[in-house]
C-alpha cells in the first residue's frame, strides 16, 4: 500500500502537466533558465550534505539528472522511525527509503525540485542539523 500511495503523490495532476505543456511551448530560454535554477539548487544541497558524509554520518551518492538524493544514513533507526523523528523534532520531512523498497539500511529520500531556493536552503539546514542530533 505504501508503495500505491508513493506513487499517487508523486504522479503530477492534470493542471501540471498543461502548465508544462506551456512552458516548454515558450521556448528553450525559459526552460534553459529552470534547468540553471534547479542545476544551482541541486548544488546548494549536494554542498550542505557533504557535512553530514564528512562527519561520517551519511553516505550521498550524487543526484545528477534527478530532483532528489537518496541517502544512507549511518544509523540503527528504521527510515520510518528516522523520518518520522526529523519531522517531528526538526520540522523536515523526507520519504524514508524503505517506501523504495531499501529496507535493509536507512534511507531517506530528500527531494528538492519543487521548491524555492531560499525553502530549500531552511529545509536542508534544518535536515543537516536533525541528522546531527540523531545520530547514534
Amino acid at each position: 500500500m505504501q508503495k500505491i500511495q508513493d506513487t499517487v503523490i508523486i504522479c503530477p495532476p492534470v493542471i501540471a502537466q498543461y502548465a508544462a505543456a506551456g512552458a516548454l511551448g515558450q521556448g528553450p530560454t525559459f526552460v534553459k533558465q529552470k534547468v540553471r535554477a534547479l542545476a544551482e539548487t541541486r548544488t546548494m544541497v549536494q554542498r550542505q550534505l557533504s557535512i553530514l558524509e564528512k562527519a561520517g554520518l551519511a553516505d550521498v551518492p550524487a543526484a545528477s539528472g534527478a530532483l532528489y538524493f537518496l541517502l544512507r544514513l549511518r544509523s540503527r533507526l528504521t527510515p520510518l522511525i528516522y523520518a518520522t523523528r526529523l519531522i517531528r523534532e526538526h520540522g523536515v520531512a523526507v520519504i524514508p527509503g524503505d517506501a523504495f523498497g531499501l529496507a535493509k539500511e536507512c534511507h531517506i529520500r530528500v527531494a528538492y525540485g519543487a521548491l524555492q531556493p531560499a525553502t530549500v536552503a531552511e529545509g536542508i539546514g534544518r535536515l543537516v542539523a536533525g541528522v546531527q542530533a540523531l545520530r547514534d
